[in-house]
C-alpha cells in the first residue's frame, strides 16, 4: 500500500516536556499541531484504551486510499449483506438488505451517522469479510507509524483486540487530514438522511464557534466517552484527542477547552523557507573553507507564545560525517532550542559537491572542537 506522508519538519511528534498549565477530565488526552506534529499537551497519551467509533477514522481512510489510487470511485456501489442489515447494535445508517448503495453515501453513513452497518458493508465489499478488512487497517496503521494500535473490526465495537492510544489516534487523524484533503470535508457535514431517517453528526465541536471541522466521536461503557477533534484558526490547525470522559457533556466541554487553550497559548513560527540558506558549515579551521547549508522543507516550529522570542538555533555536523559528499546530502542538523522543552532537530543538506580529500583531517578536528551558532 503506497502511502505518501507530507511533512514540514524532519522530526514529528516532538514531546513538549514543559509543565502544561491545563488539565482535563479525560483519562487520556493529547493536543498536537496538525502541520508540525508538535505535542502541546498530553496526559497518559500512550496508554492503550478502546477507541470505540474513533476506529471509523481508519475505516474511512481505507476507502479514501482506494479512491485516491483509482481502484474505487464515489459512484461505485456496494451490495448490502444480511449480516450488515441485521447490525443494529450501536449507531446505524439503516441500510436495507440486498440494496446497492453508492460509496459516497456509505462514507456519509460512516462519518456523519457513525453507522456500524455501513462499516460492515464497506468491509465486506472491499475485502470479503470484516476480519480480512481489519488486516488492511492494520497494514495502514503500521505504514503510518501507529505504535500501540490494533484493529479487529471496522466499527469500533468492543473487542480486547481492538485497541489504540490517543497519541496514535491523533497521528492517524493528522495523516488523514494531510493526505486526503479532497475527502476531509465529509467530516464537517452536520447531517445526513438515509432511508427517510435524518441523523445529525455526533461531533459536538461542529456546533461551536471554534473553527472545528472534524473528526469522530466514540463511546463504550468500558472506556467512556471519546473524541478526536480538529479545528482551524487563522490557517493553523490543531488536533485534540481525548478518551475516558465520564459523560458526553464533559467530553464536549473538555475538548473545547483543550482546543481553545492550544490556540491561545501556542503559535507557529517559520524559521526558514524551503531551499533557503540556513547557514554555513566550516570544512576546516580556515574561515574561507565552508559549505552552504539549505533545507529541503519549510522549517516551521510550534512554540509557546510566551517563549517565541527565546528561540535559539545551533548547527551541528552529523555524526561520522565524511568527505566527499554530494549536493543534497544531509550533512548537518539544525538544533532548535526553546527553554524548558526538548530540543528539535531538523536535517540540513549541502548546497554543493565537496570532494577534496584534504579537508578530512581538519574537518574532524572541527567537529570535535566546536559547534557553530548561526541564528539569533
Amino acid at each position: 500500500m503506497k502511502l505518501a506522508i507530507n511533512i514540514i519538519v524532519a522530526i514529528l511528534f516532538t514531546i513538549n516536556t514543559a509543565f502544561a498549565l491545563i488539565d482535563t477530565d479525560a483519562e487520556t488526552a493529547i493536543i498536537i499541531d496538525a502541520d508540525t506534529g508538535y505535542v502541546l499537551y498530553e496526559k497518559n497519551s500512550d496508554k492503550k484504551t478502546f477507541p470505540a467509533s474513533m476506529t471509523k477514522i481508519m475505516t474511512s481512510m481505507i476507502v479514501f486510499e482506494k479512491l485516491s489510487n483509482g481502484s474505487l470511485t464515489l459512484d461505485d456501489t456496494f451490495l448490502v449483506s444480511e449480516k450488515a442489515w441485521r447490525e443494529r447494535e450501536g449507531s446505524s445508517m439503516f441500510v436495507e438488505v440486498d440494496k446497492e448503495i453508492r460509496v459516497e453515501d456509505l462514507l456519509r453513513g460512516i462519518i456523519v451517522q457513525s453507522g456500524n452497518d455501513a462499516c460492515i458493508v464497506v468491509a465486506e465489499n472491499i475485502s470479503g469479510s470484516e476480519e480480512t478488512f481489519s488486516i488492511l487497517m492494520n497494514e495502514m496503521a503500521e505504514d503510518i507509524g501507529l505504535k500501540n494500535t490494533n484493529f479487529s473490526n471496522s466499527t469500533g465495537m468492543h473487542s480486547v483486540k481492538n485497541y489504540s492510544t490517543v497519541a496514535d489516534i491523533a497521528k492517524m487523524s493528522q495523516y488523514l487530514i494531510n493526505n486526503y484533503p479532497q475527502f476531509y470535508h465529509l467530516f464537517s457535514e452536520t447531517e445526513f438522511e438515509w432511508s427517510g431517517i435524518k441523523q445529525s453528526n455526533r461531533n459536538p465541536m461542529l456546533y461551536k464557534d471554534i473553527g472545528a471541522d472534524g473528526l469522530k466521536t466514540g463511546h463504550l461503557s468500558v472506556s467512556g466517552y471519546g473524541l478526536a477533534a480538529s479545528a482551524k484558526n487563522n490557517e493553523r490547525r490543531l488536533i485534540a484527542v481525548g478518551n475516558g470522559f465520564s459523560t458526553s457533556q464533559k467530553r464536549s466541554q473538555g475538548t473545547s477547552r483543550l482546543l481553545n487553550w492550544g490556540f491561545r497559548e501556542y503559535t507557529n513560527i517559520k524559521l526558514f523557507d524551503e531551499m533557503s540558506v540556513v547557514g554555513n558549515l566550516p570544512l576546516s579551521m580556515a574561515s574561507e573553507d565552508m559549505v552552504t547549508l539549505t533545507t529541503n522543507v519549510d522549517i516551521v516550529i510550534t512554540v509557546s507564545k510566551a517563549k517565541k522570542n527565546a528561540i535559539e538555533t545551533i548547527i551541528i555536523p552529523i555524526e561520522n560525517l565524511k568527505i566527499p559528499f554530494k549536493k543534497g546530502d544531509v550533512v548537518a542538523l539544525l538544533k532548535i532550542i526553546i527553554p524548558k522543552t526538548d530540543p528539535q532537530f531538523i536535517e540540513l543538506v549541502a548546497s554543493m559537491d565537496i570532494d577534496e580529500a584534504g579537508y578530512i583531517s581538519s574537518f574532524f578536528f572541527y567537529i570535535y572542537s566546536s559547534i557553530l551558532s548561526v541564528f539569533d
